[in-house]
């Protein structure tokens, strides 16, 4: 069974781990070269409360920062927590 969660607010961002899967839609194009896309699904590498950012990918630094999301100020447009168990 699948289950989703649209995360909104600070606590839902903090309560996310490591290879949680998280389904993000941005407002403008993000480069993972030399792809882009508005709409991808990404393992959480790490989450950091001390900067309030959840690290999609190392490798091309894509993350986002959740306080910024949740104040409306973000390149993501909307997060929904995939839970397959």
């Amino acid at each position: 069974m699948i289950n989703t969660k649209e995360l909104k607010i600070v606590a839902d961002f903090e309560s996310l781990q490591k290879g949680d899967f998280v389904a993000c839609e941005f407002n403008r194009d993000v480069h993972d070269h030399p792809k882009k896309y508005r709409f991808k699904v990404f393992p959480i590498v790490k989450v950091r409360t001390d900067t309030k950012e959840v690290i999609l990918q190392t490798k091309n630094n894509i993350y986002f920062n959740y306080q910024m999301f949740v104040d409306g100020e973000s390149n993501l447009k909307s997060a929904v927590l995939i839970n397959c168990h």
